[in-house]
């Protein structure tokens, strides 16, 4: 029986089992076709020869898209085809009876996806591991090994730890072409390769990602080839559907828009909207007239992080908006230091890149109420990712302070330097140390949260404590030993930015209490809220995607640009964005990282056209975005009326005439005459005009009197209704008979007693008014 919910790929190859683990391409057709009567043959054949391990054309086929082997478990590796012509069948694959074959690149190929197939002569003892993104940052690259348990590296091969001393180095090759020689630093039951320099290479060389794994073969005695298995080929078990044939394109394409028009035209207030289609389509179409519920809606996921608003002036740099270095204080020492920031963009883009790789098993709401809540740093960022991994691995929290002492039962802050001390740990009183220890020990309880940091500036994972402080038995040498039972309820991966969960950086000590003020607890709920996933022993993996960003640039031409983005000018282009087809990266100036934007985060900014004080939008920029004018909306001033004027009316005449002697930029926006909607008065529209649309006139027409005039209309009114009046200068008074200046020079004066009159607005829409 045929599953009809599978996809048509995995009936196929459903059939040959069917059959009896052997099957010709017509035998599985016409089997297919009880279930499927019209499923063309053609198509059939190709999933057998996609499915089939030996098929060279399956690397025309998206089965053969990127270089791996038959033996990890790739869910597309389930036929072997016997024979040629019309004597050709299909049979169950087995390694053990056909072999492991192989994709490997090859330049020369002809097919598809540059790739060819073959056979590898012998199945030999294998290792996989995933990389982290401890073991790939630069600075800070490893090889992760494990388990050890002296089979498949033998004992001779792990450092001593107490003294140092080496092991015997085995020699290793890479399917990059390097080869290098290394024991083995062994943590717990976990370890890497001790040859930093050679991994960072490998990593450069292979673009490795966290989440790709490494397979070590054992060749040989004392021999090993390591090898890089991408994470789009390893063939998770739960997937439903083969991956797509060639690149692939984000779920939502990225979109880059600015909002121009000129001022008051409701850039800045469409901009929620907007926000809202990209985010949470759904309630915007649910709650489209509710503008107090849109904004609300909006507030919360910028309140979430989901969100950033950023206004560009003069003064913002790159430094602000991508990274930077800051100098900071350590709060031990009182050292001044310095160190890379990551400005809002580059914070914005880690967070829509960071994803759920471990997520307890929490159906309903964890309640925050009675929990403290503690910062804790597990090892050093930079230098001992492995202290982390060994506490995600063993669901424990682990702290090296107290040469290895047992703390057990400890009742005091001054029993803990008691037991230090008494151990032969040279350590004063007032040290932190001693601090860390008894908060560590003491007055962190059951129940109490942990917020795992990973340098000051973004966080890894948040935990429960669930046991009692232990010492954890240890190899000599190991000084991480004072330990909590912990229940992992997230782990992030890449680390998400602090302003997700925090209002400030975090310190650089290795735990304190996190207090309201400092913490957000709003967004820590949000970030423990239930999740859908798939359940994987104890804990699950998310099945949904890391969530999509959006940031929102106002007066986006009032920087300077081209400083402001820098090399990300190319990075933003949605075709260029990680995931797509011609996605790019570059290495940052400061960080010296490698870096690209994902396609899950989306820019949304606003121009003022009216400006004259600025420079038109960078060229390069330009074209890098959809542009959407936003005009005048008169309809939206439908209804108001103030002693007999019909607003929309009135901005309706004003812009035909701004349109004609300025141009469709200087128009007025409807937003100037909003607010009498509430409290349609003549009162208020007085100051409208007075406050508003005057000082607006004056700025666009370089007081150009006369046009302002025309403008208003004034020309064609009775004296007393117009806005602006014209007076004798006096010149030959002021000035004496001798002196020329130009005959139409007038003075000028606003008449107050118009803006109080409604038969002067009137007289702006129709000259016929102003006698009336």
């Amino acid at each position: 029986m045929i599953d009809p919910t599978k996809p048509q790929w995995e009936q196929a190859a459903d059939a040959v089992v069917a059959l009896g683990g052997k099957a010709t391409r017509n035998e599985v057709w016409e089997y297919l076709k009880q279930f499927r009567p019209d499923l063309p043959f053609s198509t059939v054949t190709a999933d057998l020869n996609a499915l089939s391990v030996n098929a060279p054309s399956r690397t025309s086929y998206h089965t053969g898209r990127k270089p791996r082997r038959t033996d990890t478990g790739d869910r597309h590796d389930r036929l072997f085809k016997v024979g040629v012509g019309e004597g050709t069948h299909y049979v169950t694959y087995d390694p053990a009876v056909h072999g492991v074959w192989e994709i490997h690149p090859d330049p020369a190929a002809t097919s598809t996806h540059k790739t060819s197939i073959r056979r590898v002569e012998a199945a030999l003892p294998s290792l996989v591991v995933e990389l982290s993104d401890g073991a790939i940052r630069p600075g800070n690259s490893f090889f992760p090994v494990k388990p050890l348990d002296g089979e498949f590296f033998p004992a001779s091969m792990l450092r001593a730890k107490d003294p140092d001393g080496p092991g015997v180095p085995a020699h290793f090759t890479t399917d990059a072409g390097t080869a290098f020689d290394s024991d083995i630093y062994r943590a717990a039951n976990t370890g890497y390769l001790h040859n930093r320099s050679a991994a960072r290479a490998y990593y450069l060389a292979t673009q490795a990602r966290a989440g790709d794994r490494l397979r070590f073969e054992k060749r040989g005695e004392g021999q090993y080839h390591i090898s890089h298995l991408p994470a789009a080929t390893t063939g998770l078990a739960n997937d439903d559907a083969p991956a797509p044939e060639g690149p692939q394109e984000p779920r939502m394409t990225p979109v880059n828009k600015i909002l121009f028009g000129p001022p008051g035209t409701g850039k800045t207030y469409h901009t929620i909207n907007e926000t809202l289609d990209l985010l949470d389509p759904e309630f915007l179409a649910a709650h489209a007239s509710d503008r107090a519920a849109l904004k609300a809606r909006f507030d919360a996921l910028a309140d979430a992080g989901r969100v950033r608003f950023v206004t560009f002036h003069q003064s913002f740099s790159y430094e602000d908006f991508v990274e930077g270095i800051r100098a900071s204080t350590d709060e031990d020492t009182g050292a001044l230091h310095y160190e890379v920031e990551d400005g809002v963009f580059k914070q914005l883009c880690e967070a829509a890149r960071s994803r759920t790789v471990v997520d307890a098993d929490t159906d309903a709401p964890i309640d925050l109420a009675g929990r403290r809540i503690w910062k804790v740093s597990l090892g050093d960022a930079g230098t001992e990712g492995h202290v982390f991994e060994e506490c995600m691995e063993q669901g424990i929290a682990l702290m090296g302070f107290g040469y290895g002492t047992d703390l057990t039962g400890v009742s005091s802050r001054e029993e803990i330097l008691q037991r230090v001390q008494a151990a032969g740990g040279k350590i004063e009183a007032d040290a932190y140390a001693v601090t860390a220890l008894d908060l560590f020990v003491r007055r962190m309880k059951v129940g109490d949260l942990v917020v795992v940091t990973h340098g000051n500036l973004k966080f890894r994972a948040i935990g429960e404590v669930t046991g009692d402080y232990f010492r954890k038995p240890a190899e000599a040498g190991d000084h991480y030993v004072q330990a909590r039972q912990m229940r992992w309820l997230r782990q992030y991966d890449p680390p998400r930015p602090y302003p997700d969960l925090m209002e400030n950086r975090f310190s650089q000590m290795t735990i304190y209490e996190l207090r309201p003020g400092s913490i957000n607890l709003d967004r820590l709920a949000g970030l423990l809220a239930p999740e859908q996933a798939t359940i994987h022993g104890d804990y699950r993996v998310p099945v949904s995607e890391p969530e999509s960003r959006v940031l929102v640039i106002d007066e986006i031409n009032r920087g300077n640009v081209s400083r402001i983005f820098g090399e990300l000018i190319t990075l933003i282009e949605p075709s260029k964005r990680q995931g797509c087809t011609e996605a790019l990266e570059v290495t940052l100036p400061y960080s010296k990282q490698r870096f690209g934007v994902p396609a899950n985060l989306h820019i949304i900014g606003t121009m003022n056209t009216a400006d004259r004080s600025l420079a038109g939008l960078d060229v390069a920029l330009r074209r890098r975005f959809e542009f959407v004018e936003m005009l005048p909306d008169p309809a939206a001033l439908a209804g108001i009326v103030v002693e007999g004027v019909a607003m929309d009316k009135l901005l309706a005449t004003i812009n035909r005439r701004i349109e004609v002697l300025l141009g469709r930029d200087f128009m007025l926006g409807h937003a100037n005459f909003m607010a009498l909607r509430a409290a349609p008065t003549l009162e208020g529209l007085a100051g409208v005009f007075r406050r508003q649309v005057l000082p607006l006139l004056q700025e666009y027409f370089f007081e150009d009197w006369q046009k302002i005039a025309w403008v208003l209309n004034d020309h064609r009114k009775p004296q007393a209704l117009r806005f602006l009046q014209q007076a004798d200068s006096g010149l030959a008074e002021l000035l004496g008979p001798d002196v020329e200046l130009p005959r139409d020079r007038h003075l000028w004066r606003i008449n107050a007693a118009a803006f109080t009159s409604a038969q002067a607005y009137r007289a702006i829409i129709d000259a016929a008014g102003a006698g009336t």
